[in-house]
């Protein structure tokens, strides 16, 4: 009897190590497989879609530029602009063809704290006119700064004018230093005829290029630098959609615009636009003016 259990447990033991041996194999045969998949990424590289966007290499190393896959990038930060606007102020910027990206960023500030805000800074000044010598030199600027407290406020509270705070952050790019600078010279010549004074990111350029991808990120490093009040009613002056071409819908193609490389269609035979069909063609001897003028009648 105890031969024949021992037998049978003998049996048993043979089938489980037979079987925990074939589980074995099948498990090293599982890792050999997931090794050489392993190995296989390794060698191939894993692509995402996140790679498509993402550049080849960056260097921060200057302060003055960032360089993203040979392309160098340097950015201007609006810091001041005229208190008064009559026209957009970006109109110049838009109009070029300058290699540029505007990023504009507007913060609404609470009303009722606003006002309260002013209304203190209202009474304070008043108190320092009126006991301040009249031969301060800072008297002027006081005075200025008491007048526009009290239009902000009269603005708010009548009009229903609300306060922002507005940045405005210009990148420009090439693949030349050279030019790059050429750009940034004629960019701040641009803006500064329109009464904004800008400033160089210096030391921030890695921060004022995230603020113009269009993440919407407007970084902390560099708001204090560009932040600007301006209510409601000012922020018509920074809209950035203009379309400055000539394009009659039956027009005939007549060339581009040397300014922004814009296609320019007329018609001038369009009664509704233009009082009539006259026209006057300005040219160099020998630039083909009588041609042109041919071309136009024969398509027309």
């Amino acid at each position: 009897m105890f031969k024949v259990v021992n037998k049978k447990m003998k049996k048993e033991k043979k089938k489980i190590a037979k079987k925990n041996k074939k589980e074995k194999i099948i498990n090293d045969k599982r890792e050999i497989d997931l090794q050489k998949i392993e190995q296989e990424k390794k060698e191939e590289g894993n692509f995402s879609e996140i790679d498509y966007i993402t550049p080849a290499y960056m260097d921060i190393s200057n302060p003055k530029i960032i360089e993203i896959d040979e392309m160098l990038y340097s950015t201007l930060i609006c810091v001041n602009y005229y208190r008064e606007q009559e026209d957009l102020i970006l109109r110049d910027l838009i109009d070029t063809n300058i290699n540029i990206n505007i990023s504009i960023f507007y913060e609404k500030k609470d009303t009722y704290k606003t006002i309260k805000e002013l209304t203190y800074h209202i009474g304070n000044i008043g108190v320092e006119l009126q006991e301040s010598n009249q031969n301060r030199q800072d008297i002027d600027i006081a005075a200025f700064s008491y007048n526009d407290a009290k239009y902000i406020r009269k603005e708010m509270q009548i009009n229903n004018e609300e306060m922002y705070n507005m940045y405005i952050y210009l990148t420009v790019f090439s693949q030349d230093r050279k030019e790059l600078e050429y750009l940034l010279n004629k960019i701040e010549g641009l803006t500064q005829s329109r009464g904004i004074q800008t400033r160089r990111a210096y030391f921030r350029e890695e921060q004022a290029y995230i603020s113009t991808l269009p993440l919407m990120q407007n970084h902390q490093d560099i708001k204090n630098v560009g932040k600007r009040n301006i209510l409601t009613s000012g922020l018509i002056s920074t809209y950035p959609f203009i379309s400055s071409s000539l394009f009659d819908e039956n027009g005939i193609f007549i060339g581009t615009n040397i300014n922004n490389n814009s296609l320019v269609f007329i018609d001038r035979y369009d009664t509704e636009k233009y009082k009539n069909a006259n026209m006057c063609i300005f040219g160099t001897s020998g630039a083909r003016k009588i041609i042109l003028y041919k071309i136009i009648n024969i398509k027309k």
